[in-house]
């Protein structure tokens, strides 16, 4: 008989750009532009800074962010960190 093990983990991977001001004002007209656009896409407890970014903002900084490499990356293993991990099991049916 077969037997599947499936675990669920959660990792919070976290990524650090360098982005050159220069880029940035270029795009953006401004760094303090940026990093209102940047204050209002984290998490919901981030403190907003300046307007909302419009529709057009949000898709140019998701196309600007992506020509950049990060320079690094942490993952926390939430589910590590924790002790355990979701576990379930099943039967797999004969063919």
């Amino acid at each position: 008989m077969k037997v599947k093990k499936i675990e669920y983990h959660k990792v919070d991977c976290h990524f650090t750009y360098d982005i050159p001001e220069e880029d940035i004002i270029e795009i953006f007209g401004s760094t303090d532009r940026f990093k209102e656009i940047v204050s209002h896409l984290g998490s919901e407890w981030n403190t907003k800074m300046g307007a909302p970014p419009t529709d057009e903002e949000n898709d140019k900084f998701m196309e600007f962010i992506i020509d950049y490499d990060y320079d690094d990356r942490e993952d926390d293993w939430v589910s590590d960190r924790k002790g355990y991990t979701d576990v379930e099991y099943e039967i797999l049916e004969e063919e």
